[in-house]
């Protein structure tokens, strides 16, 4: 795999619980936290040749993707994807209980990797090779970034992991109900990172739209 230097814009992310919040929970006491998991996922890359070059630029409307010139025959779509799942158990105190959380495993990266190349491209042509080739270092790129910060986000998120207490209910209350409040907290916490992660993975697909760029990859096939 190709190396990139790669912008990190990534800080720590602080959650604060407030004081009031922490007094009223009888369980923030407990310093039982749970084992944090980490799993990148990209999913199947497809290429789809079934659009010309004005339904490419549409297309390209509506996700935000659009790019110039003749790489417009091109286009490589992605969608950042995370899901939270959670294990946990009960400790039971004279008048309630905590539900502490024992395991959070969080698949984080993308689904549905598209390149789209139009149909009005001659196949094997050096217009067509060079725009699927812009188009595969934009998927690249992807993977690239996805690697780099997977390791960051984990480290991060352990980090949050360790601020947030278990959960209070009342005894003999829907443990179901407490475990879904703590999941709750834990999806929103997350959020800033995946938008951290969102933004620098624009900065580093501008690194390849821009006008030199451009103007170099076009140049490939001037004498063609």
């Amino acid at each position: 795999m190709k190396k990139t230097v790669l912008t990190s814009i990534f800080c720590t992310f602080a959650f604060f619980l407030t004081d009031n919040a922490v007094a009223q929970n009888r369980c923030a006491g407990l310093d039982e936290r749970p084992v944090v998991r980490l799993r990148g996922t990209y999913g199947k890359l497809k290429y789809i040749t079934d659009y010309n070059s004005k339904q490419l630029d549409e297309l390209s409307k509506r996700t935000e993707l659009r790019e110039s010139n003749m790489f417009a025959a091109g286009l490589a779509d992605i969608k950042v994807y995370w899901t939270l799942k959670m294990q946990a158990k009960t400790r039971r105190f004279k008048d309630y209980e905590c539900v502490i959380p024992v395991s959070v495993d969080i698949l984080f990266g993308y689904r549905d990797p598209i390149i789209y190349i139009s149909k009005d491209l001659k196949p094997e042509s050096c217009q067509y090779n060079v725009v699927l080739r812009h188009e595969q270092q934009h998927q690249q790129i992807n993977l690239e970034v996805l690697d780099f910060y997977l390791p960051m986000l984990k480290q991060e998120f352990e980090k949050i992991a360790q601020k947030i207490p278990p959960q209070e209910m009342e005894l003999h209350g829907d443990s179901d109900e407490a475990l879904t409040k703590i999941n709750k907290v834990y999806s929103e916490a997350i959020k800033p990172l995946v938008n951290r992660f969102q933004i620098t993975l624009q900065i580093e697909q501008k690194r390849l739209d821009n006008y030199k760029n451009y103007k170099y990859e076009t140049n490939l096939c001037r004498k063609h």
